[in-house]
């Protein structure tokens, strides 16, 4: 990469006054993680050539990672009044679109490429992907045959296509799942993304063994090829836990008067999903996904102070000026926000930050999402998730990350008492109506029966538990952990001797 940005900087000084040499130093600087840069770049490219649709889908999409989306949704919706030629360009739309939540128009760009260029596997992909998102779960898996059938070696395609719907015996993929394994010259990922299809549907058959097995080889695999330091990942929550202390909650705060957002808050795979929809359901509130916008709006804070690392990074945190934070993150969030009143963010990470949450938007509300531990970490290790929760595929790694986490939520709740409001996930589907009415009330919400109607909403959801919330709830996934009891010893060992109870 950077003899790619050398490359770039020498176009640059060669050519000024080409603006492929500009678009192709944004992609670069994008693709290196600068994304002022690339921004910078791809102004100067419009500027140099303002028709430009390559040129402007870039400067859209660097406007995206900024978090500026209104400004994003702008530029794309100015191209999608011209006239397009190629299926590419179209493609380019969709995923912009996609990005911006607009899924129906994202799934009419696709179809304009699909149409364009029908034996384009990444066309079909990327039309499936919408669909699954949008609940079109049946035409999705036709999609994604469609796929395959173009491209067997689109190993993702088969893990998606494998969680659409529960694998029946009379209808399943695991003898094509096992071929498609016995190939030569499989790369890591293919592998990978076949071993984690071929689990899930085993586990959907009954066939639990062979699930835990092909679940242990996917999971070697993934963190085979990554780079990450378990034991960071722990100095860090030991980091928030001595920097927001009691010395922090004594000193006063004044954070940005708003009572918009409803943080869901947790580990992944707990039912933050599950809780978005019922709150997501009520007519005061919109969905506006996964955001990573507190973070990124604390990060814009603090860098002028160049933290020297993670540690110094999470000191720096906790003097924050409070009301500015609380409202630069309102701010990035308008254009998802929409008109609504309230809105969610339902990260599941942030429980990280509830502290500078809860001081930069005193009004906010955070709700918390808990799962019997087992249960939570085998639903964590059973998922491939894309870049985040990198220590999720290793047994003893996350079992330690689980009783990390536990501690900082701890530690919160005795810091800000009530300031979070803690849902049991086996609770909450066991005894649905009266769980669902004391979290609408704990959000600040009226009552509307139409939250307990969640599955039936045509919201978009982009993830892992997208297919299941399109069923009402359920309490088949309590105690699953069970069926791995023997797979799962060095979990249930660690968690013993921490006394945790099982």
């Amino acid at each position: 990469m950077q003899e790619a940005w050398q490359a770039c900087t020498a176009l640059q000084s060669d050519h000024k006054g080409s603006g492929r040499a500009w678009d192709v130093s944004s992609r670069v600087a994008l693709a290196m993680g600068g994304r002022q840069a690339a921004l910078q770049c791809s102004e100067r490219a419009v500027h140099l050539k303002p028709d430009s649709f390559a040129f402007l889908s870039q400067q859209a999409q660097c406007l995206l990672v900024l978090n500026r989306q209104a400004d994003s949704a702008a530029i794309t919706d100015k191209l999608s009044g011209v006239t397009l030629d190629h299926a590419v360009q179209f493609d380019t739309l969709g995923n912009l679109y996609s990005q911006l939540n607009s899924h129906a128009k994202a799934l009419g760009c696709f179809e304009q490429a699909v149409a364009l260029e029908p034996a384009n596997p990444h066309f079909h992909f990327n039309r499936a992907l919408i669909l699954q998102s949008m609940g079109e779960l049946t035409e999705a898996e036709q999609a994604f045959d469609r796929v395959i059938d173009l491209e067997p070696d689109l190993a993702e395609a088969w893990l998606h296509r494998s969680r659409l719907r529960t694998q029946r015996q009379e209808s399943n993929h695991v003898n094509e799942l096992a071929v498609a394994l016995g190939r030569p010259e499989l790369s890591w990922r293919e592998e990978m993304n076949l071993r984690y299809a071929l689990a899930k549907e085993h586990e959907d058959l009954g066939q639990y063994d062979e699930s835990f097995a092909e679940l242990g080889r996917a999971s070697r695999l993934r963190r085979g090829h990554m780079k990450h330091d378990a034991v960071a990942d722990l100095r860090a929550i030991d980091g928030i836990i001595d920097a927001f202390g009691a010395s922090y909650f004594s000193v006063e705060h004044i954070g940005a008067n708003t009572r918009a957002p409803i943080f869901i808050v947790g580990l992944p795979r707990t039912g933050t999903t599950l809780v978005e929809r019922i709150i997501g359901a009520h007519s005061e509130v919109i969905a506006a996904g996964e955001l990573n916008n507190f973070a990124e709006c604390l990060g814009v804070q603090l860098a002028a102070q160049k933290p020297t690392d993670r540690l110094d990074f999470i000191r720096r945190a906790a003097g924050v000026d409070h009301a500015s934070l609380g409202e630069a993150y309102i701010e990035s969030t308008r254009h998802l926000a929409g008109n609504s009143a309230r809105f969610i963010d339902k990260l599941p990470l942030n429980f990280l930050y509830c502290g500078l949450i809860h001081r930069a938007m005193p009004n906010a509300k955070i709700v918390h999402l808990s799962r019997h531990p087992m249960d939570t970490c085998y639903a964590i290790y059973k998922t491939l998730f894309k870049q985040a929760y990198p220590f999720s595929y290793e047994l003893l790694e996350l079992g330690n990350y689980y009783l990390s986490y536990c501690k900082l939520m701890a530690h919160w709740r005795q810091m800000m008492p009530g300031a979070i409001y803690d849902v049991s996930y086996e609770r909450l589907v066991s005894n649905p109506e009266y769980e669902t009415r004391q979290l609408i009330q704990a959000c600040g919400l009226e009552w509307e029966d139409r939250c307990l109607q969640f599955h039936k909403s045509s919201a978009p959801s982009m993830t892992a538990s997208l297919a299941q919330v399109r069923k009402p709830m359920y309490t088949s996934s309590v105690g699953r952990w069970q069926q791995y009891r023997d797979g799962l010893r060095p979990l249930e060992d660690l968690f013993l001797s921490e006394g945790l109870n099982l």
